[in-house]
């Protein structure tokens, strides 16, 4: 059930060289890859930021009219992935918000419930069979933080790693595979594809 608690940033702005189609817009059982992605996301949260860089144009295209959903466009997105987190934290309107990659679409929308029934705590971040994955659960103290790129004391580059450095950090372990099924290569859209719904047996 949907939360109008949380906001949630899906990252969608990268070229996907490392695949021969642009990941975003691939088939993803009966839709496309961020479709699905923003459709989990939206089962638990009441707004959907959709930070577009690359092709955003299509992004918003497809995307006008939904509800509670609102494309914004990172000029900078070649910059790298912090720069389109931090296009989407100034946008935050909620004092916890997910932070969640738009090319992971079989993420279970129960994991996002599980990350906020737990402790309220700055950083929350899915793991399975302890391994680290996506969404996030961040508090408005950390989207400052990424749009001020400010690091803790003794650290040295600003990366989202090296800002959650500085914050409590929890760590909820969940019976969702997919929270570490991105899609870097054709491969992984391959294994991806055949695991979404309508899309055949998993390999």
């Amino acid at each position: 059930m949907a939360s109008t608690a949380f906001d949630c940033v899906l990252l969608a702005a990268g070229k996907s060289t490392r695949t021969h189609q642009w990941k975003m817009m691939l088939p993803c059982g009966d839709s496309t890859v961020i479709e699905a992605s923003a459709r989990a996301a939206l089962e638990a949260c009441g707004r959907l930021l959709v930070v577009a860089g690359h092709r955003a144009g299509e992004l918003a295209a497809l995307f006008r009219g939904r509800e509670r959903v609102e494309v914004v466009v990172n000029a900078r997105y070649e910059e790298g992935m912090l720069s389109s987190i931090r296009c989407g934290c100034e946008r935050v309107r909620t004092p916890r918000f997910f932070l969640a990659l738009g090319d992971m679409p079989l993420v279970d929308p129960a994991t996002y419930l599980r990350l906020a029934a737990g402790p309220v705590v700055d950083a929350v971040i899915p793991k399975y069979r302890g391994k680290k994955g996506h969404p996030l659960l961040l508090s408005s103290e950390v989207a400052r933080a990424v749009v001020a790129g400010s690091l803790p004391a003794g650290l040295i580059g600003v990366t989202l790693r090296t800002i959650l450095a500085g914050f409590p950090t929890l760590l909820v372990p969940v019976e969702d595979p997919h929270i570490l099924q991105d899609i870097d290569t054709d491969e992984d859209y391959r294994r991806l594809a055949a695991g979404a719904p309508g899309g055949g047996e998993r390999s």
